[in-house]
């Protein structure tokens, strides 16, 4: 795998929104990421052997082991099925490897934009007549838009520039396809390969925008531009004050200057009574909320880094979470003196049903080692047939999330009707 640029793809779409985030996450070192991170690099690595290995079906390596740069990973049924997806893909665009196919290929875009820290690493590409595509896998469950996509479309500009042509120039291609390929979607009951064509002319058209956001991120004074998608991810967002002054904003509070008044904050948002807001109040402070929560937790996970450094932070305090018990001795040996006290072996063990999610999980090795699980079509019948849906809980959402409004109120479903002709009055006899 290579390294990653300073304005790298992967990252656009935080410095294209807030150029000032680069000079603000120089300061942090760099990590790996967390174990969703480090098991989509696994995949990652799965495809790159497929395709080099003639586009293989990833199936034939379940249960060997493999190492990348993150280690060593196993592979089992369930990475091979997402990988496969990929590969199908491929080997159907490809005309079953007709058309060239590169994987993992490192693209500059230096000769357009006239920059060396903006490229990347394309996962694969299909190399038409007269297009080439530009595909990128994802491992996770996060939904990308691949329409206007700020990563695909610089990695596109770095496969441009690799014709050193000039910009008003012909290109041997006329067509760019941008595809996504995210095989969990699938699990969400949504496409797992979404695909956009986008003529060349067009993407070269757009190149201004481009360079103008990676000039914005060299000013000294670059400014920070907090929002939801960009922030979600950077490692400056625990100690960023436009991140924090744009959230208290939202929400009508403001920071004072705090001399021995450690608890102002606290005391002003303890001082704001949501029964007393009005509808426009409630929905300022309910669209600012994941703002609020990513600046929450990453505020608690700096001052936990600072302090675990030897920093102190007035006010502040490093103390044990609430503790767990364990048993001291072995399983087996505990259960022992467990019987030994009386207790009935029977009642020493717990067993119960999983849960469907931890069943779609499952692996176990028959008698000859072979290590197993649910196929596809098991997944879906156990999905289609076995398993209940349940509404989740009614929660509050801004008006631009995608899911579906539940409508409490029935009246607006109904239109007005005539009313009907007042009865005439009843016979004596029957009153």
């Amino acid at each position: 795998m290579s390294t990653h640029s300073q304005l790298s793809p992967s990252k656009r779409h935080r410095w294209a929104l807030c150029p000032g985030s680069i000079r603000e996450e120089a300061k942090f070192p760099d990590d790996s990421g967390g174990p969703a991170a480090i098991d989509g690099t696994h995949s990652h690595s799965l495809l790159e052997k497929c395709v080099d290995d003639g586009l293989v079906d990833p199936s034939i390596y379940i249960g060997q082991t493999f190492e990348d740069h993150e280690g060593q990973f196993l592979v089992d049924e369930a990475r091979a099925a997402r990988v496969k997806v990929a590969i199908d893909y491929i080997r159907e665009r490809s005309l079953d490897g007709l058309l060239k196919v590169i994987s993992e290929q490192r693209v500059e875009p230096k000769y357009l934009l006239g920059r060396d820290d903006m490229g990347g690493t394309v996962d694969c590409q299909i190399i038409g007549h007269n297009f080439i595509e530009i595909i990128d896998y994802k491992d996770g469950m996060g939904i990308v838009e691949v329409r206007d996509n700020p990563q695909l479309e610089q990695y596109a500009y770095g496969v441009l520039a690799d014709y050193k042509l000039p910009v008003n120039a012909e290109y041997p291609v006329e067509m760019i396809v941008l595809t996504i390929i995210q095989p969990k979607l699938a699990l969400r009951g949504m496409p797992a390969i979404n695909s956009y064509e986008v003529p060349v002319r067009k993407l070269l058209d757009k190149l201004g925008i481009l360079i103008t956001q990676a000039a914005a991120t060299d000013q000294p004074d670059a400014p920070l531009v907090p929002g939801d998608s960009q922030c979600k991810f950077c490692k400056a967002k625990g100690s960023c004050a436009a991140l924090a002054s744009n959230v208290m904003k939202e929400v009508g509070i403001m920071f004072q200057p705090v001399v021995s008044q450690t608890l102002d904050i606290a005391q002003q948002s303890a001082d704001k009574d949501p029964s007393t807001m009005d509808d426009a109040q409630i929905a300022q402070i309910m669209e600012a909320a994941p703002l609020m929560r990513q600046l929450l937790e990453a505020v608690e996970k700096e001052a936990l880094r600072r302090m675990e450094a030897g920093q102190t932070i007035p006010g502040l305090k490093l103390v044990h979470g609430r503790g767990s018990r364990a048993w001291a001795l072995p399983e087996e040996e505990m259960a022992e003196k467990l019987v030994k006290m009386g207790i009935p072996k029977t009642a020493i063990y717990e067993t119960k049903l999983v849960s469907p999610a931890k069943a779609e999980k499952l692996t176990w090795e028959k008698r000859d080692g072979t290590k197993m699980q649910l196929s596809e079509r098991q997944l879906k019948t156990m999905d289609k047939e076995y398993i209940s849906k349940l509404a989740g809980k009614l929660t509050v959402a801004p008006e631009s999330d995608s899911r579906k409004a539940v409508v409490l109120n029935a009246a607006p479903m109904f239109s007005a009707v005539e009313a009907a002709p007042a009865a005439e009055s009843l016979p004596s006899w029957l009153s």
